[in-house]
């Protein structure tokens, strides 16, 4: 029997390379999901870490968070940015709709809760395509096995039949091994789904911080401008 990659292909039955082609097909689709998360998450990164600098500017000024308006559609590829937008722009029409430079703690509430809106909103954005890649590191050692249980019946069709070699170890052999191909790829992609999966997620964990931060500070600036508004009036 040839052990190479094509004389295992040419050895193995329909079942084997259904198998084989399903795992292939797999391993292609994970690849192509991990390239654009990684892209992705590369922009979101470099673009958030821009933000919070460009942010961090404004609000060192106090009373100045209405100039930071607009200030997410400098950095499109964000989810901090948008996130960060939606609490001043919330501010901004709770500010107009009071009528006067006062900050209240409804208005506090509003603007959270329009971030915490946008950051759920963020985080499932993030996260697309990590369910599938979930799905091919656990099923997949499961099709390779499910190849490899069709490869030793055939191998033992074989054995069993005196006109296929009957009885020699060599078929026995050859049979095995093209049914522990399966098994081979199977853990291969699933080694490689995993390993993918488990950095996504550690950066969506990243992502989140920075968002839960920013978000944080966001809100005390709003109290804060509340406050001095409240003093100034008084």
């Amino acid at each position: 029997m040839n052990f190479t990659v094509m004389g295992l292909w040419n050895e193995m039955g329909f079942v084997a390379r259904a198998v084989v082609v399903v795992l292939i097909a797999m391993s292609m689709y994970s690849l192509a999901i991990a390239v654009e998360r990684l892209v992705t998450f590369r922009r979101a990164r470099v673009a958030s870490a821009e933000f919070v600098k460009a942010l961090a500017g404004v609000l060192v000024r106090p009373g100045n968070l209405g100039a930071a308006r607009g200030l997410e559609e400098k950095f499109p590829g964000s989810p901090v940015a948008r996130m960060a937008g939606a609490g001043v722009t919330e501010y901004d029409k709770a500010f107009d709709a009071a009528g006067a430079p006062v900050v209240n703690y409804d208005i506090v509430d509003a603007v959270v809760r329009a971030m915490e809106r946008i950051r759920e909103r963020e985080l499932a954005n993030l996260k697309r395509g990590l369910p599938l890649l979930a799905t091919v590191s656990s099923s997949a050692p499961f099709v390779g096995l499910f190849g490899t249980v069709g490869g030793i019946i055939t191998a033992f069709q074989k054995l069993a039949d005196p006109a296929k070699g009957g009885g020699g170890i060599g078929t026995v052999s050859a049979g095995i091994a093209e049914a522990l191909v399966t098994t081979a790829v199977g853990l291969g992609v699933a080694i490689i789904a995993v390993w993918f999966y488990n950095f996504f997620n550690a950066r969506v964990d990243e992502m989140t911080v920075d968002m839960d931060e920013t978000a944080s500070e966001v809100a005390d600036t709003v109290i804060k401008d509340g406050r001095a508004n409240r003093g100034a009036g008084a």
